[in-house]
């Protein structure tokens, strides 16, 4: 099961490296490299909730990603990266439930404005 979520985990990563380009400063898991560049957005991948709706099947996961931009001293103009990154997702095809405004904070350095999406469970083919 954990080469499977972390295969998937991969390959989300990959789909919003691609949709973002070069306005995407970091895609990761790793919380503490979630720091945007100026005029960019950082994407950090929660580890996702694993449910099983069916017994012995494999697990459906829902992922969440948390947008980032600006500083904590320039957080007026971080919604327009922000909402444009999300409208890059969109026309990507990724598979988005929900966007919502959250904060997110960054060790010893204050916190962000951001926005978390969580995507309905993903449709990644196994080999």
């Amino acid at each position: 099961m954990s080469d499977r979520i972390a295969t998937e985990r991969q390959e989300l990563a990959g789909m919003v490296e691609a949709a973002l380009g070069e306005f995407g400063s970091f895609v990761t898991g790793d919380v503490a490299k979630a720091r945007p560049l100026p005029g960019m957005v950082a994407v950090f991948i929660e580890p996702p909730d694993i449910d099983y709706p069916v017994w012995g099947d494999k697990p459906e996961c829902t992922w969440r990603l948390d947008l980032l931009a600006g500083t904590p001293a320039t957080q007026a103009g971080a919604f327009d990266p922000i909402t444009k990154a999300i409208g890059l997702l969109a026309e990507a095809g990724l598979n988005i439930a929900t966007a919502r405004p959250v904060t997110f904070s960054l060790a010893g350095a204050g916190t962000l404005a951001s926005y978390q999406i969580t995507l309905n469970p993903l449709d990644i083919q196994e080999e």
